[in-house]
């Protein structure tokens, strides 16, 4: 379900002013999460429940908003969970605005069919880590496989398909990436259009607190973890 909802925002939709949706429950554990309060406790899927927000409720706020806004960010949470996540993007898309979805990855049928019906016009995809860190991650090795089948999907569909703008992107925190597993990252992901490394920022109810801390990752270490990777993408930015 749509748990909360932005009206404008100027980061979440990179060179768009765009509305924010929050879709409750997600399948991972990261211990930097900053949406903990919304991931629930399982990674089943999920309906509409009781409270939030209804998806009409946001078409109508949307329509009333079409000269303010240019699309909206569907994030969480993890979205592809959501059943309603298609017939959704097919109505904001019907209102005539752009769509971008934020995704752990994890459901590679779920964004194969909205990216081939053309109901989202930009994929950011959260690489955590690594192949063989993803357990720190998910548990599920099923999901691990799922997560490199979504990164061939994306490519495939941006790349080589042109239907869409995407991004890869990655939460650094100096506890759990070093500047080779960056690297190899880099490798896995090679041949991108883009790749973002986000520094990890302390926020109140992150997931694990005690392990993350509240101190920021150093943009030192980003900027040098970005000079170790530039090679393999057309583009490397820095969030931090």
């Amino acid at each position: 379900m749509i748990c909360d909802f932005m009206p404008v925002s100027l980061v979440d939709y990179p060179g768009c002013v765009a509305a924010t949706v929050f879709v409750a429950g997600c399948n991972f554990r990261c211990p930097y999460c900053h949406n903990s309060s919304i991931i629930g406790g399982t990674g089943s899927l999920l309906h509409d429940s009781p409270g939030g927000y209804e998806p009409g409720e946001i078409i109508d706020c949307l329509a009333d908003r079409k000269k303010l806004i240019d699309g909206i960010c569907i994030t969480g949470g993890e979205p592809t969970l959501w059943q309603g996540l298609k017939d959704f993007a097919a109505a904001i898309k019907a209102e005539g605005f752009k769509v971008k979805l934020d995704t752990n990855g994890s459901r590679p049928e779920v964004l194969r069919e909205i990216l081939e019906q053309g109901l989202v016009d930009y994929v950011a995809m959260d690489v955590k880590a690594p192949v063989y860190m993803y357990s720190l991650f998910a548990p599920d090795e099923e999901d691990i496989l799922n997560v490199q089948k979504s990164v061939d999907i994306i490519m495939l569909h941006g790349d080589f398909g042109g239907k869409i703008d995407y991004e890869f992107r990655t939460t650094v925190h100096e506890k759990i990436l070093g500047l080779h597993d960056i690297e190899e990252i880099g490798r896995w992901l090679s041949g991108a259009k883009r790749y973002v490394l986000q520094g990890y920022k302390y926020s109140p109810g992150v997931l694990d607190e005690d392990f993350c801390g509240t101190k920021p990752c150093d943009v030192t270490f980003l900027k040098k973890a970005s000079a170790v990777i530039s090679k393999h993408f057309k583009e490397v930015l820095i969030r931090s």
